[in-house]
């Protein structure tokens, strides 16, 4: 799977099969507004509302309270690593709905 997810833009998408192991794990103890991810390779966090602008602005903030909370950051150096080092896509432009996830590398945390 490649690292780059892309977004889907109208009503016909491409659908295809995918093979592979996921792992979900809840985390009772964890309260977040929107849903996060992780791959071997990059921490996401999502943002979702009917303006993109709004949705890109969650999840940038996201991203900013994760690496508060999990990487024990300060707000102004995680507004600032994400700003240089986060990748701002669009997840979803179908039907109304928006969404954007932001990525962030887990190599510069090494």
């Amino acid at each position: 799977m490649p690292d780059r997810a892309t977004g889907e833009v109208d009503i016909t998408a491409m659908e295809t099969s995918l093979v592979g192991k996921l792992q979900f794990i809840v985390r009772k103890d964890l309260k977040v507004k929107y849903p996060r991810a992780e791959t071997p390779t990059h921490y996401i966090s999502m943002g979702f509302d009917d303006d993109l602008s709004e949705a890109a602005r969650l999840a940038v903030r996201e991203m900013i309270a994760f690496l508060v909370n999990e990487k024990h950051m300060s707000r102004d150096d995680a507004y600032m690593l994400t700003s240089v080092a986060g990748d701002v896509d669009i997840t979803e432009l179908v039907d109304g709905n928006k969404g954007v996830h932001v990525m962030m590398p887990k190599a510069i945390f090494k």
